[in-house]
């Protein structure tokens, strides 16, 4: 698996990213592709996992912006090990976007912390590249980092800096490469494939 025992991200990789951030888009799609081809680069060319992309569930009582797919990494038992939700860079500017993309992955989590084989649920919040790195432990059935609720009244607006510090790492910077191989490594090494 080339992912461990490189240094940095691929030229290649970054050049796929800076061609998605430079289409005159504001549709979580354009990140779609670049980010297949990171998880698929962070987990092998095997068939030990792959990476599919999913809808939310039918009953899930979403807004009409958050109907895109996400991404989960599957084990070969088809069990998750990992889930990537992606949504576009303006999510990073708006304190009520930024609650709603942490509220969107503790769902998801809610859903499948149970099916999860290894300790550990990793899941990612992507804002563009931006990016906050959530773990579910299978034994408190807690999620890493805690919510932070919203302030009260709930009918209130939230103050441009709820959050706002929260989706600080790059994951195409060399912190967010260290801290990838993290994951994949804890991962690899729960599922018996180091």
């Amino acid at each position: 698996m080339q992912f461990l025992t490189d240094y940095t991200w691929p030229v290649g990789l970054l050049t796929i990213f800076e061609h998605a951030h430079a289409k005159n888009t504001t549709f979580e799609n354009r990140y779609f592709g670049p980010y297949d081809k990171l998880l698929n680069y962070c987990f092998g060319d095997s068939f030990t996992f792959y990476v599919a992309p999913q809808s939310p569930p039918r009953d899930d009582r979403q807004d009409a912006v958050d109907f895109m797919v996400f991404f989960v990494v599957f084990d070969n038992n088809d069990k998750p090990v990992m889930m990537v939700e992606v949504k576009d860079d303006d999510w990073a500017q708006k304190a009520e976007l930024r609650h709603r993309a942490d509220n969107l992955m503790r769902d998801r989590y809610a859903l499948m912390l149970d099916e999860c084989p290894t300790p550990r649920l990793w899941g990612l919040s992507l804002l563009g590249t931006s990016v906050r790195v959530y773990c579910g432990d299978k034994i408190t059935y807690g999620v890493d980092p805690s919510a932070i609720p919203r302030p009260e009244p709930l009918k209130r607006v939230l103050p441009p800096t709820f959050l706002a510090e929260q989706w600080n790492m790059d994951i195409l910077s060399q912190e967010g490469f260290t801290k990838m191989k993290e994951i994949v490594t804890d991962i690899l090494a729960h599922t018996n494939n180091i």
